[in-house]
């Protein structure tokens, strides 16, 4: 009697534990793959905010197939392609090449800032940053910074705007860098100046949206994708 109250309660004991362990088995390879899947998941509310993570390049194949370009993730099939209509052709997350209205920076194709901007800021320098390049019309390159220009009858070095010796001294005057000098009857003059302030440089940005959005875009609005025209083994010449 004693051995068989030993055995139901050692089968008791084992009927308990069963279940809990097909439980963790599930939960546990759920969340295994869960984790695995994560680096590819972009949630919709991300879409604008987040740009995309170019390791993912690590799982990107590219096929050619006759006339066909065809893109692979991890081995499924992103879309195919005619190689004569490829460049700028998107599967997000990536574009093969950049479409002619867009720009490499840094690997992924944005839209050009000549057009999100406006012409006069057509130098991307960021992400987010369209810049102007060169020097405003009421403004001067002087030494590869951008100053005020002078007032009529000075000329600018540097910092400071000098006077004409000829207009402020005479046509007999000559000009000695600090100083108007005649040279007969000897005589000395004073050589207006003034200071102009310090110069800037001649990039000037403007700077619009984080992430997605602003000037962060592609020619659709959205995310920048990464170019992987390198990837592809034939010549594409794509922007």
């Amino acid at each position: 009697m004693k051995t068989l109250v030993l055995f139901l309660m050692t089968l008791s004991v084992c009927a308990l534990a069963m279940p809990g362990t097909k439980s963790y088995n599930r939960h546990h390879y759920r969340n295994r793959n869960k984790e695995t899947n994560k680096k590819y998941e972009i949630l919709p509310q991300q879409v604008n905010s987040l740009a995309y993570d170019k390791s993912i390049l690590d799982d990107i194949t590219v096929k050619v197939n006759g006339s066909e370009i065809c893109v692979f993730l991890s081995g499924i099939k992103l879309g195919c392609v005619d190689a004569h209509q490829a460049c700028g052709t998107k599967f997000p997350p990536v574009t093969i090449g950049c479409a002619d209205d867009e720009e490499n920076y840094l690997g992924l194709c944005y839209k050009k800032c000549s057009l999100l901007a406006n012409p006069d800021f057509p130098l991307r320098t960021a992400t987010n940053t369209c810049a102007k390049n060169g020097c405003s019309e009421d403004e001067e390159n002087d030494a590869g910074l951008c100053y005020p220009k002078c007032k009529e009858y000075y000329i600018g070095a540097a910092t400071v705007c000098w006077g004409y010796c000829s207009h402020f001294c005479g046509s007999d005057y000559t000009d000695m860098g600090l100083y108007c000098y005649r040279w007969w009857p000897p005589h000395s003059c004073y050589k207006p100046r003034y200071d102009r302030g310090a110069g800037t440089l001649p990039y000037k940005p403007w700077t619009n949206g984080m992430g997605c959005n602003g000037f962060g875009v592609n020619n659709q609005g959205e995310c920048a994708c990464i170019d992987i025209a390198g990837m592809v083994p034939i010549d594409l010449d794509c922007n």
